[in-house]
């Protein structure tokens, strides 16, 4: 078989599948850092929440080494009807219809999944995957913005007046700082906020809202300690009612000191108009700067079209790197 799946226990799978990362982001995404084969193995074994994708090494006939690989990610939670796939090729086989192959081979495992809505992407200025994606019937439906925050260059004082402004606007919540792991009472608090997520638009992409309870949470928690991850929460609690408004999470990993990934910010429905998104944004970025002085650069991702969120990342320092397009297809169930 020309498709070798990855085990997170297979560590020369898992070096070369980590030298075929590192030689396609050379290429393709040179601002993104290099990987390590112990993160590729911590995401193998326990993905976001404790529901790890699948990755193949792709061996065409004849190759005794990877030219390229194919992953899967389908939820069990949630949007039953989606994957999400994608493949990518070493730059020293580009040219050689690797990719289609490839390609070929992800549908053929969709729909033998059961799943007829495909997600995959590229960066919004490579035109040859967009090309690609369209040859097989993939349509544009939505776009992601990256964009990264240097500490080292922030604008202090301005920062100072936004909290202030911010804290005016909100002088019935109190700030709390959390780190993972989080008792199961305040998880369970965090369920209604962090449901706020899908309230975030979506593009045209055929998706349901993701489904959160106590055990989700607690899942993604114990997947990011198994992957060595410190992570930390803080949020914005009512005074008078002990509801959680607004909550933000931000990464680091012991693996990559200088490099900081913001996760979910999100403040639910209830308690929107107090700033609580900007007031939780920059209460984190003052408690990174007393426990993480080291790190150099905090990346985030939004939907290009959620500009509520851009704007308030833009005020706190954040740079845009690159614009990022999914695409979908609907494959037919009789095919």
């Amino acid at each position: 078989m020309p498709y070798v799946q990855v085990r997170p226990d297979d560590e020369a799978a898992v070096k070369l599948l980590t030298d075929l990362f590192n030689a396609v982001g050379a290429v393709d995404d040179p601002d993104d850092p290099p990987t390590l084969p112990e993160l590729v193995a911590g995401d193998l074994k326990y993905g976001w929440d404790l529901e790890p994708g699948e990755r193949y090494l792709y061996y065409p006939d004849g190759a005794t080494e990877p030219v390229g690989s194919i992953r899967l990610n389908a939820s069990q939670r949630d949007n039953l009807h989606m994957i999400s796939v994608g493949a990518i090729v070493h730059p020293d086989h580009r040219g050689q219809g690797h990719r289609e192959m490839m390609y070929t081979e992800l549908l053929r495992r969709a729909r033998e999944r059961g799943r007829f809505t495909v997600w995959s992407g590229c960066a919004n200025d490579d035109q040859e995957s967009a090309d690609l994606l369209k040859k097989f019937g993939f349509r544009y439906a939505s776009h992601e913005a990256r964009r990264y925050q240097f500490p080292a260059q922030l604008d202090q004082d301005q920062l100072d007046r936004l909290y202030a402004e911010a804290q005016d606007k909100a002088p019935d919540y109190e700030l709390v700082r959390t780190m993972v792991p989080t008792d199961d009472e305040l998880l369970g608090q965090l369920v209604a906020v962090t449901e706020a997520i899908n309230d975030a638009p979506m593009g045209d992409l055929d998706f349901e809202n993701e489904k959160f309870d106590l055990q989700r949470l607690k899942d993604f928690e114990n997947a990011a300690q198994a992957k060595g991850e410190r992570m930390y929460r803080v949020f914005a609690r009512h005074k008078a009612t002990d509801e959680i408004g607004g909550h933000t999470v931000m990464m680091t990993h012991p693996l990559q000191p200088t490099y900081a990934w913001q996760y979910d910010t999100a403040v639910h429905r209830d308690h929107r108009g107090h700033r609580l998104g900007m007031l939780v944004k920059l209460e984190m970025m003052r408690w990174l700067t007393e426990v993480e002085p080291q790190i150099e650069r905090i990346e985030t991702w939004n939907n290009a079209d959620n500009s509520y969120m851009i704007n308030a990342n833009e005020a706190i320092g954040y740079t845009f790197s690159r614009l990022f397009d999914t695409y979908q297809l609907k494959l037919d169930e009789q095919g």
